[in-house]
């Protein structure tokens, strides 16, 4: 057995979300860090000692009732955990005058330090939301990607892109729906750009002139329940489960489109490119000296 180095076993070390919870809470009440001359505390006393002042709390009147309400409403272990990530993010943000800086020093360096680690073992990040609000979502590559394309012309929308992976909307199908809606909405002015788009057809599939694929998107749109109400829907029927994998599709064919008209644009450019360049330059004539020759007498003298 090839015996592993420190470093090769930290980077296949896995995600417990169970293990992270109590690691996490366990520097929430950790004490000795924080001493002062008569006493010791913790984040997690300052936190409850000035709970009230909190904008979010609504009418809860102290941390652990916070808790024990956000915590009723995760399902598993990943859950609690990444609803107590957004509530710390929360409140740590809203009591930036209330810790002291050696407070603030351990919350970056410790309990962030281990929310940061444990969503990247978990390919999640925070997103900031419209509102100002940080949430949890999953990082995707290509929603990333879609989500810097949208937010060109869109920022609504290009905060929808993301939070459709957040961790909380798994199961939540009405959610999807509003999001896969906007998304449709979003897309349907651009809809003959990208069938136009002649770069997009010398790729994909064309039928009628228009790209199948798009063509194929907006057939779904139409006829899942996100756009119409009719009994000709194709989801009627369907279970739950099977309705919101559905709509995970619609949505990951939703980035395909968006990016491919994103793709239509680079081609497009680098068709310019190669038309001003001297690839795209006809053959110019050979100089008349390279076609010179010697006068006939000439040419006898020197034989």
């Amino acid at each position: 057995m090839v015996r592993k180095n420190y470093f090769e076993i930290l980077d296949n070390m896995s995600f417990d979300p169970k293990a992270e919870l109590d690691s996490l809470l366990g520097l929430l009440n950790k004490k000795e860090h924080l001493k002062s001359v008569y006493y010791s505390t913790s984040i997690y006393d300052t936190i409850s000692e000035n709970f009230l002042s909190y904008k979010n709390r609504l009418t809860i009147t102290n941390f652990d009732e916070l808790l024990a309400y956000i915590w009723q409403s995760g399902e598993n272990s990943t859950d609690i955990l990444f609803l107590t990530s957004e509530i710390l993010n929360d409140i740590f943000r809203d009591f930036l005058n209330v810790f002291s800086d050696e407070e603030k020093k351990y919350i970056e360096e410790a309990i962030f330090h281990n929310i940061n680690k444990f969503l990247d073992l978990s390919n999640h990040e925070f997103l900031t939301l419209e509102s100002g609000r940080q949430i949890i979502v999953e990082k995707n590559v290509y929603a990333s990607e879609v989500s810097q394309i949208v937010f060109k012309t869109n920022i609504q929308e290009a905060i929808k892109v993301l939070e459709y992976n957040h961790f909380a909307n798994k199961g939540n199908i009405e959610r999807k729906r509003e999001i896969l809606k906007s998304l449709a909405d979003y897309l349907e002015p651009l809809r003959s750009e990208i069938n136009a788009s002649e770069e997009l057809k010398e790729v994909l599939k064309v039928n009628n002139k228009k790209i199948i694929s798009v063509e194929k998107l907006f057939e779904m749109y139409n006829q899942f329940g996100l756009r119409h109400n009719n009994t000709e829907q194709y989801h009627l029927g369907m279970s739950e489960a099977e309705i919101e994998q559905w709509y995970d599709d619609i949505y990951t064919a939703t980035l395909f489109v968006i990016l491919s008209l994103n793709e239509a644009q680079i081609l497009s450019r680098l068709n310019k490119l190669k038309s001003n360049s001297w690839l795209a330059r006809p053959p110019q004539p050979s100089p008349p000296w390279r076609n010179w020759r010697k006068p006939a007498l000439v040419r006898g003298l020197n034989q």
